[in-house]
């Protein structure tokens, strides 16, 4: 496999892991328990309903929100609320390794980049069913270059394939987290692993700030 399709089937494989550590991270969908429920005790205060969900876009204002002292946001109260009552929640980045770094390709993107490799092997194909020569009239040359283009198409289908494969588990695994989540299905993965990721930054300053 070459370099390129090397590069790829690893960036569509660490898209994988990371919808499969969401799908089975209890922590972080504890800690989302804890953030509705703040978010319930502030609108149950200022007379408004209570929230059976929210978006995941919400975390990234978590830190914004300041109280009366304006070192002290949303994000302080969550974390003290559960370094009081489940510290272990604390931990709960340790099941989302893959959100590390912000996350620099979308799965729409690498999607993208597999339809142009199938797109490449068809030309590919294409091209081979022009310059086939007559057996009779070949010389020994051209034999010797259609049998390499030919073991060349054979491998490059076969790696396509195996790109093809872990691309639908990606959009496949992806599209259940969206469910998981209430997202709308045509959300991004470079958005939603951003705001993920984020988070879990934020929320580590946020805890050493407020740990004595």
């Amino acid at each position: 496999m070459s370099l390129v399709r090397c590069d790829l089937l690893q960036l569509i494989n660490q898209k994988i892991q990371a919808s499969k550590q969401l799908q089975s991270s209890q922590k972080f969908v504890a800690v989302l328990e804890y953030i509705l429920a703040i978010g319930n005790h502030l609108n149950e205060k200022a007379g408004k309903e209570v929230a059976r969900g929210f978006r995941l876009s919400s975390l990234a204002k978590l830190p914004l929100l300041r109280g009366k002292e304006r070192t002290f946001t949303l994000l302080h109260a969550l974390v003290e609320q559960i370094l009081l009552h489940e510290p272990d929640l604390a931990t709960f980045s340790q099941e989302l390794t893959e959100f590390e770094a912000v996350p620099d390709a979308s799965m729409k993107g690498l999607s993208a980049e597999v339809d142009v490799l199938r797109k490449e092997l068809e030309n590919i194909i294409q091209c081979r069913r022009l310059i086939k020569p007559k057996t009779i009239k070949a010389t020994p040359q051209e034999l010797q270059f259609c049998k390499e283009l030919k073991d060349l198409i054979q491998k490059y289908e076969g790696d396509l394939s195996q790109l093809s494969k872990r691309c639908d588990e990606m959009k496949k695994l992806y599209s259940n987290v969206l469910v998981k989540f209430g997202e709308p299905q045509d959300l991004d993965s470079q958005e939603l692993f951003g705001w993920i990721s984020s988070f879990i930054s934020e929320f580590r300053k946020a805890c050493a700030e407020v740990t004595p």
